[in-house]
């Protein structure tokens, strides 16, 4: 994606040797690591959905649209992105081999990644916004239009950028994301593209969250403990928990890329290589548990499920007739015997 750039290692004839930097042994685990958290994922996210379809409690809440629409982007980054990303690890090579696959791959990382970072800034925005000016989003226009008109750009941004940008475009199967769309090698429009695609909605979400810190602060001690400083106080951790997830992955990603633009374009190539394109994911396959944390109607939902489904079974044990042995007969036959004497 364009945050970790196109981070690829040539050979002194040109050739590209970043696949041969990986042995089986890193492409196992990263292979294991990333499936085991891809069915955990999915199951999660799933549990989510359910019950948001079901709870009206959860989707009279306003702010917690914005959650579900962010979570709905990770959870496709995790089914349709990443199975492509694992096939790859597994062959050591995109399987199959074709070009309509790589146009796919990339499309999907590029477009999906960056709508993700701009959801979660925009959930920034109007998490402030819903706290200290609920007045502003008065209206369902006012509260999605936002999210679904940088996404409906990114869309035709990217679809331009990959099927119909005027540049020569070159596939290598054995690369990641095979190596990557050929505008993200032109110099201007590789850098617009960083820059509209994470720069600018990764310092969104960094101003606005600490905006929101110093206005909850302040808040805190002139309010005090009243119940407006508890639902404020609820709101801002539920962004502050899963601005944490993405900001601890990308913030780290836009600094290195910066270092590389302005001073050392080799800056921690190797490692960014082997392991930071690799990072991106933790934040798709992390998010639906982020989520579940800050839902505590889905949390105490299970919480009366799995207490209910435990006090049923004791139930069922305690009514059960329990056959006698002959340790047991013997058991209740020796107070008889004594009583006899």
């Amino acid at each position: 994606m364009s945050v970790a750039s196109n981070e690829t290692i040539f050979d002194d004839d040109g050739d590209s040797t970043s696949s041969s930097l990986e042995t089986p042994f890193s492409r196992s685990v990263k292979f294991t690591f990333l499936l085991i958290c891809q069915v955990a994922s999915v199951l999660c996210s799933l549990i989510i959905f359910s019950s948001f379809a079901r709870l009206r409690e959860l989707q009279a809440k306003q702010h917690n649209h914005v959650v579900i629409c962010l979570l709905i982007c990770n959870f496709l980054i995790v089914t349709i992105e990443l199975p492509v990303t694992l096939t790859y690890l597994h062959f050591d090579q995109l399987v199959p081999a074709s070009n309509g696959l790589c146009f796919y791959w990339i499309f999907t990382n590029y477009f999906l990644f960056t709508s993700s970072l701009w959801v979660m800034a925009i959930a920034s925005i109007q998490r402030y916004i819903l706290i200290f000016h609920a007045h502003i989003m008065n209206s369902h226009l006012k509260h999605y239009t936002p999210i679904i008109l940088p996404t409906l750009f990114l869309f035709i941004w990217y679809v331009v950028l990959i099927f119909f940008y005027s540049c020569e475009q070159q596939f290598d199967y054995t690369q990641l994301w095979c190596i990557g769309p050929c505008f993200a090698f032109q110099g201007t429009m590789g850098t617009i593209d960083w820059i509209l695609s994470s720069f600018i909605p990764v310092v969104l979400t960094v101003i606005f969250n600490i905006l929101l810190i110093l206005r909850v602060v302040y808040q805190k001690y002139r309010i005090q403990h009243g119940r407006t400083w508890r639902t404020t106080r609820k709101l801002a951790l539920q962004l502050f928990s899963i601005s944490f997830l993405f900001l601890s992955i990308y913030l780290p990603l836009i600094i290195i890329s910066l270092v590389r633009i302005w001073f050392d374009p080799y800056f921690l190539l190797l490692f960014g290589v082997l392991y930071m394109a690799y990072s991106v994911y933790l934040v798709p396959l992390l998010m639906p548990f982020i989520c579940l944390i800050s839902l505590p109607e889905i949390v105490l939902r299970m919480k009366k499920l799995c207490c209910c489904g435990f006090n049923n079974r004791v139930e069922a044990i305690g009514h059960r007739h329990i056959p006698m042995t002959v340790t047991s007969r013997r058991a209740n036959q020796e107070p008889r015997r004594m009583n006899i004497v």
